[in-house]
């Protein structure tokens, strides 16, 4: 099973990357648009076990991009912050992911792995700065996914 593809589709289920344009490891910026970004798993984190299987890590950063409104907070009804609302909006894939883990929804890695975890790495979306270039000026958010999985595909034994 491609992990690309598995994730991909998992993450289609999510309501904020189903409704926006979303682009696999590239992508221009634009207002509401999503990347994933793979990262190169660390092969240092590949723990093997007597029977062949390996514990592994795959790891897949979310770009999210969202327009920048240069205004003070203000705290009076009917003048909300258009900068918390779109952070907000990209926490909630956060959130969806903590509870996906929690009722124990993985991605579909195939038969010869089984998906231990899925945790966002991080409690927030990380604000990689501002793209000044765009009009409207574009914030880049991200995110980091990990999935924990037992790869059984070289087991040798089955006990």
């Amino acid at each position: 099973m491609d992990k690309h593809e598995a994730m991909i589709a998992y993450l289609q289920q999510c309501p904020t990357v189903h409704d926006n344009p979303t682009y696999f490891n590239f992508a221009e910026g634009e207002d509401n648009t999503k990347q994933l970004v793979v990262l190169g798993n660390d092969k240092s984190v590949a723990k093997p076990y007597i029977d062949g299987s390996v514990l592994r890590k795959y790891t897949l950063t979310i770009i999210d991009y969202r327009s920048v409104v240069y205004q003070a907070l203000v705290n009076a009804v009917g003048y909300p912050n258009e900068n918390v609302e779109e952070l907000q909006d990209v926490q909630s894939l956060i959130d969806w992911v903590e509870e996906q883990n929690e009722l124990g929804n993985y991605p579909d890695f195939g038969d010869s792995c089984i998906v231990d975890k899925i945790e966002s790495l991080s409690d927030t979306p990380k604000l990689n700065g501002v793209d000044h270039s765009t009009t409207p000026n574009l914030a880049k958010y991200s995110i980091s996914i990990q999935v924990t999985y037992l790869d059984k595909s070289k087991m040798i034994w089955n006990g």
